[in-house]
């Protein structure tokens, strides 16, 4: 497939909020580019590797993930997304609660969409 379908990036945030909710480093390896690096509301930077781990490892584990708002905008084989969420979960053992502002930008990469950058915010 050289083009991706019209509303295949929406399906794609989807999918992520998924695969990070259940775990699923196999589908996370799929949706994040090996260029990804993600940006947390702190100014702290992970690569691809860092994020996977975290999963793996279970140091990052959901327990909910509530999507308020997303939207989805292609530019051709790019795109970004815009979502806001409530998550919760453990974070190095720790539990905590958080209303978020998630920010990626998208690649249709190798048939299929990868985040290649992301950030975070908190909200209030």
């Amino acid at each position: 497939m050289n083009e991706p379908a019209e509303d295949s990036l929406a399906a794609a945030e989807t999918a992520l909020q998924r695969a990070q909710l259940e775990g699923d480093v196999a589908a996370l390896e799929a949706l994040l580019h090996p260029d990804v690096v993600y940006v947390a509301p702190d100014g702290a930077e992970f690569d691809r590797s860092q994020d996977l781990e975290s999963h793996a490892s279970g140091a990052l584990r959901l327990t909910s993930l509530e999507q308020i708002q997303s939207t989805a905008r292609r530019f051709g084989q790019a795109g970004v997304t815009r979502t806001r969420v409530r998550i919760a979960g453990l974070a190095g053992g720790e539990p905590f609660e958080a209303a978020m502002l998630y920010t990626r930008t998208w690649v249709f990469h190798q048939g299929r969409w990868q985040v290649v950058q992301a950030h975070g915010a908190s909200l209030p």
